[in-house]
């Protein structure tokens, strides 16, 4: 049985990680990782001089960084970003990279649990597409390392699609957002034709920036859905659903997985990365299992719920599709893989 004191610190730990949370987006915006990525060795003095910042309170910060594991440093003040902490916080093009991240939490996020009380008290949510145009591109940029990853090493090792992404192939990615994923993967498989769709028309103005620039648009197309069809006919190859199948209302989800069996071509693959809500109470203290019931709590005031594993099997089954394979990837996702039956 736990003490109160041992209680007592473990809140006092779960501040401490709240305050870290906000030093780290700070050292993001303000380019501190970046620099030190680039250049490690500089003391905060110097560094408060590159960027432009107040010495005396980028000391306290640094030093701060360093206690708590973020930076490394010398007694003559040289620092340097601690192990892997390069790509996390210092390389934006990383798959490990977690910057985008933390700008959500903070800008975002932070305002969603000062409403915390409200929201336990009505349910009242505001959902994903409702939320601006600024929070759209928050969002790509937090899921930017997460899509790359997927599009380089997840779907590849999905078994024999590695062959058929070279060979070329027509795949629709449902809850495209701002297009990060397909980006990457019309990048990393030139042969293939790639389709997005999504209900935010905001992100999907976004997601056709980004490709006019990459010059990718022959390739690369998105459409707007809506809550009575994915606007697109088909067939395709892959259908993928991203960190997606949470995030759509409960009563629309078997709707829309209908819709994805209806533009399935005869051998389609329909591959699903999302989280997987624990089904007992004993598995909700499972480290596994963390993501999921953290964010099944951050995301009450989207109104967003996160299935089982039971419910993710149903909704399957009774859209038409056949399991072939579920596997946990990196901290708490769940790669879904399924074929259209028949």
């Amino acid at each position: 049985m736990s003490t109160p004191r041992e209680q007592l610190l473990r809140l006092v730990e779960y501040v401490r990680g709240f305050r870290a949370t906000y030093l780290a987006a700070a050292g993001v915006r303000l380019g501190v990782f970046k620099k030190l990525a680039g250049s490690p060795g500089m003391t905060a003095e110097a560094l408060a001089g590159e960027l432009g910042l107040h010495p005396a309170a980028l000391s306290v910060w640094c030093r701060t960084a360093y206690a708590l594991g973020f930076l490394e440093a010398d007694e003559a003040g040289r620092l340097r970003l601690a192990p892997g902490f390069d790509q996390v916080l210092g390389d934006p093009a990383s798959p490990w990279y977690y910057g985008g991240a933390l700008g959500l939490t903070v800008d975002f996020e932070a305002d969603d649990l000062s409403r915390l009380e409200e929201v336990l008290r009505t349910g009242k949510a505001v959902p994903f597409q409702a939320r601006g145009v600024k929070f759209s591109e928050q969002v790509g940029a937090a899921t930017a390392g997460l899509h790359t990853l997927v599009a380089r090493k997840v779907l590849p090792g999905v078994p024999e699609m590695e062959e058929r992404l070279h060979r070329g192939l027509r795949l629709l990615d449902v809850g495209c957002g701002c297009g990060g994923f397909l980006l990457a993967l019309a990048q990393a498989f030139p042969a293939g034709k790639y389709v997005g769709v999504d209900i935010d028309r905001k992100a999907l103005g976004v997601a056709r920036k980004a490709v006019k620039a990459a010059g990718l648009s022959r390739r690369l197309k998105f459409r707007a859905a809506g809550e009575d069809g994915l606007g697109v006919s088909g067939p395709f190859d892959v259908i993928t659903l991203l960190q997606v199948l949470h995030e759509i209302r409960p009563e629309l989800r078997l709707p829309i997985l209908r819709e994805c069996a209806r533009v399935s071509a005869r051998d389609c693959q329909l591959v699903i990365l999302d989280e997987t809500y624990p089904s007992t109470w004993a598995e909700l203290r499972r480290a596994e299992n963390m993501r999921p019931v953290m964010t099944a709590f951050s995301e009450l005031s989207m109104g967003n719920v996160i299935p089982t594993r039971e419910e993710q099997e149903s909704l399957l089954a009774a859209a038409g599709f056949t399991l072939q394979g579920r596997t946990l990837v990196g901290d708490g996702f769940t790669l879904l893989t399924a074929q259209r039956a028949g």
